[in-house]
């Protein structure tokens, strides 16, 4: 009867200690709608802080990670002119292209090296307009686009059920590692238990 005893101390505390890790892991995110229990008002930690995670996550993503200034240096490069020359160009010789060569009569008059300077001489204007069109797009987009509003209003509009999803395919194997240290650290103080139990027995 004693060694039932001592042996089952260590593992209800074990038990104890896992639950109440494995209870705590799953009210952040349940319960999802506010209950009231004896007066006290429960709710999940993610169901309840919802609005401030999504404004701290919205407002590290554009304070950290992208902001309207990191765009206007990659559409202010010469890189980005570049391949807008080119896309333009190439349009423009399609465009050409597709109205001369679908008219017999043009066709006779106009050989694809007049085709070829006319898209040239048009570009050479072009290439001068690029970077300033360019920036006025720019600028009317930035004051149309709040990267942090966007940001807060989509991780706000997310299901529950959806972020718990997310949080779970990021941190499943550190929520286990909790509920399994609980149970670790249950056994742990089981034993001691043990520990002071044999103690008070052999000195009383």
């Amino acid at each position: 009867m004693k060694l039932l005893i001592f042996i089952s101390i260590p593992l209800i505390s074990a038990l104890i200690g896992w639950l109440t890790n494995y209870i705590a892991v799953k009210m952040i995110f349940r319960p999802r709608k506010e209950i009231r229990f004896l007066g006290i008002r429960i709710i999940g930690l993610l169901p309840k802080r919802k609005k401030d995670l999504a404004r701290k996550i919205a407002d590290t993503v554009e304070r950290e990670l992208i902001s309207h200034k990191d765009i206007k240096t990659i559409i202010q490069s010469e890189e980005f002119h570049l391949k807008t020359v080119d896309v333009i160009k190439n349009r423009i010789d399609e465009f050409l292209c597709s109205k001369v060569y679908s008219n017999p009569l043009l066709t006779m008059f106009v050989s694809p090296d007049v085709t070829s300077r006319i898209t040239e001489t048009i570009m050479v204007e072009l290439e001068k307009e690029i970077p300033v069109v360019i920036n006025s797009l720019f600028e009317a987009v930035e004051s149309k686009l709040d990267f942090k509003k966007v940001i807060e209003e989509k991780i706000q509009a997310f299901e529950m059920n959806k972020l718990e999803s997310i949080v779970y395919s990021i941190a499943s194997r550190e929520l286990k590692a909790i509920e399994y240290l609980g149970g670790a650290l249950g056994f742990i103080v089981g034993l001691i238990q043990l520990a002071i139990i044999s103690l008070g027995a052999v000195y009383a």
